[in-house]
């Protein structure tokens, strides 16, 4: 029941990698590893094209936002000026922990402490650094069950 690895060298891939699972029969613990490399695979893509696009390690950020004329991103380590439309940097963003809480902020839930409903569909956000935010009302749902959704799976 064990998991063998190997690599086959393949001149006719280019720079393309091929992973093939082969086994016995296609049952949950098949699913669960192709399902898993997957996701790490979109993980990667994601953060490599964010890093390579604006120089910045998305694991690091806390907050996007727009400010002005440009999109600011609030890292561990600082604010970083990325010129740039939002929606552009949304795209680049995994979107398992990067959630749009209005037109001009995203936050990385990984950071985030607490959330509360603060009364007018409005949930304030506290995230680790100690930034506070709120979020608009025409978002408010969607980032509820969220939020909800992450928080059962505690």
């Amino acid at each position: 029941m064990g998991v063998k690895f190997r690599f086959i060298h393949d001149d006719t891939l280019g720079e393309d990698i091929e992973i093939t699972v082969r086994a016995a029969e296609k049952n949950e613990r098949v699913e669960k590893l192709v399902s898993a490399l997957s996701e790490k695979f979109e993980q990667t893509t994601t953060a490599g094209l964010f890093f390579e696009r604006y120089g910045i390690d998305n694991s690091d950020l806390v907050l996007v936002m727009r400010d002005g004329r440009y999109v600011t991103a609030k890292t561990l380590t600082g604010d970083h000026v990325i010129k740039d439309a939002l929606a552009r940097v949304e795209e680049c963003l995994d979107p398992a922990w990067f959630v749009r809480i209005s037109q001009s902020e995203i936050v990385n839930l990984k950071y985030l402490k607490n959330w509360d409903f603060v009364g007018g569909g409005v949930i304030q956000i506290k995230m680790e650094n100690g930034l506070v935010t709120h979020t608009s009302r025409r978002y408010a749902m969607q980032i509820r069950q969220t939020l909800l959704k992450g928080r059962s799976k505690r």
